[in-house]
């Protein structure tokens, strides 16, 4: 299941975001995924919240947008 890494992937990102902009917690995380992704976005939000556990994310609700083509990237984040 690649979808664990692509949460990984996603999560690093957030935590980059987060020591530039100096926020310390994720409320909601809102992803575009093309229908040729390859993604499972029900894989995806299962796998999420293991993954980002014990970091800023932790306890971030994940929603999805789809879109055509291969898109796979984060549309934007509700902070605290």
């Amino acid at each position: 299941m690649h979808e664990v890494s692509l949460c990984e992937s996603i999560l690093r990102i957030i935590e980059k975001q987060a020591e530039q902009d100096g926020f310390t917690k994720v409320e909601s995380v809102t992803l575009i995924v093309g229908d040729l992704s390859g993604a499972s976005t029900e894989a995806m939000a299962f796998c999420f919240p293991f993954v980002a556990k014990g970091t800023v994310a932790d306890g971030a609700t994940l929603a999805f947008e789809t879109t055509n083509g291969r898109d796979l990237r984060v549309r934007s984040l509700e902070v605290k």
